[in-house]
């Protein structure tokens, strides 16, 4: 048996019907459940297009609430969603643009369509999944299977043109992202805050001489968005400034669990983070040491410094006065910090920021797909726009699996 998985951002499953129907005859097609709302499909062997002993099995779910973005919750479709973004981000790529497209994608992505051959997809079985694939305009995840003669796991899309697989490879150039218009038309209209606020970072990207876009929406406004708490920016900071001494070969992992253990922040750190620390290899540690930036924005909503300063330079901790910055040692006790923790700055502020670091992260990521330079250093703007996400509480998500959507 092999089989494979299609995703689609489409809910109206009768069209994988009529659509099996079409290619191999109405009587070859099983239905179980009502036609409209159909539970599973099953194509018999000894029907139109089918050689003997073949038999083809389609079921599919989909989102409780479909919509355009991922916002996490207790769905089984939202949460196996969610798991593929953060398996795709953390994926190699050899080419970056396409692996953010599919990120895009994902994100956008209602059903998922299960898709089973016995023994196997012949021609004729691939020939009806990819119809079906372009109908739905979806793209497949599986591994081992006739139809992309691969016995790796991947992404492929309605071409069959790989997208994306654990290697990092891809042969497809470009995948375009569909986002029905109902979303949209069931949004609420911008507020004037809102609109001012990302006409206003337009014009200061634009004093940069960096463009973006004005077709990007706006961000939520201080009556939609609900902050993080100032304890929860405080503690998250405290264990960044821990794990970040590691990444940078100061003190060995072993005894920075220790020390969190021993001040009670190891239930506030997450589990990449337990992870890096049990077994901290060289390639992880150069990704951790970018979250100095993640640290200098939790700093500045937390007033320990006074601004972000400038979007295209690398911050500086040692600016930090000894006093405001959470780790002083192994032998020193964070709980001074945590408890002088008592000001966040206002909604309106960290707004102000998200919005910008979000277009000038969109600038970056057009910049990449053209092969152009980006105009601003990407590594400092992706990161600061992840710990504003996460600050804002962008689509409840958890440090982890914070998303930088552009």
């Amino acid at each position: 048996m092999e089989n494979c998985t299609l995703y689609t951002h489409e809910i109206d499953m009768e069209k994988v019907l009529t659509r099996m129907r079409a290619h191999f005859g109405e009587k070859a097609v099983k239905v179980t459940g009502p036609e409209q709302h159909w539970e599973q499909l099953t194509i018999t062997s000894g029907k139109k297009l089918l050689r003997k002993g073949n038999t083809l099995t389609i079921s599919y779910r989909q989102r409780a609430t479909p919509g355009y973005q991922l916002v996490r919750n207790d769905d089984p479709v939202t949460i196996n969603l969610l798991g593929m973004h953060a398996f795709v981000q953390q994926l190699p790529a050899d080419n970056p643009a396409l692996q953010e497209l599919l990120l895009a994608k994902v994100a956008t992505l209602n059903t998922e369509v299960v898709i089973l051959a016995e023994p196997s997809f012949n021609g004729d079985l691939r020939a009806a999944i990819m119809e079906l694939a372009h109908e739905l305009d979806g793209i497949f995840f599986c591994e081992n299977n006739f139809i992309f003669k691969t016995d790796v796991q991947g992404f492929w899309d309605k071409t069959g043109a790989l997208l994306l697989d654990v290697n990092g490879h891809s042969t497809a150039t470009n995948l375009t992202v569909n986002i029905q218009s109902v979303y949209f038309d069931s949004q609420e209209t911008p507020s004037t805050a809102a609109i001012d606020r990302k006409q206003q970072n337009i014009q200061l990207l634009k004093e940069m001489q960096v463009t973006t876009s004005a077709n990007l929406p706006v961000i939520a406004d201080e009556s939609q968005v609900s902050l993080r708490s100032i304890t929860a920016v405080a503690e998250r900071v405290a264990v960044l400034a821990a794990v970040n001494t590691v990444a940078f070969g100061y003190l060995e992992g072993a005894a920075v669990i220790s020390y969190l253990q021993q001040h009670q922040l190891w239930e506030k750190t997450t589990a990449a983070e337990k992870a890096f620390l049990q077994d901290p290899k060289e390639e992880q540690k150069t990704t951790e040491t970018w979250k100095c930036e993640d640290i200098w924005v939790l700093l500045w909503a937390l007033k320990k410094v006074p601004s972000l300063g400038e979007m295209d330079a690398l911050c500086n901790l040692d600016m930090v006065p000894e006093e405001a910055f959470p780790f002083k040692g192994l032998s020193a006790d964070p709980a001074a910090f945590l408890a002088a923790a008592t000001e966040l700055r206002s909604a309106t502020e960290i707004l102000d920021a998200n919005d910008l670091y979000y277009r000038a992260h969109w600038s970056c990521v057009d910049a990449r797909i053209k092969g152009e330079k980006e105009p601003l250093h990407p590594g400092i703007v992706y990161e600061r726009h992840y710990a504003l996400n996460w600050l804002i509480n962008y689509r409840n998500q958890l440090w982890d699996d914070v998303t930088c959507d552009t």
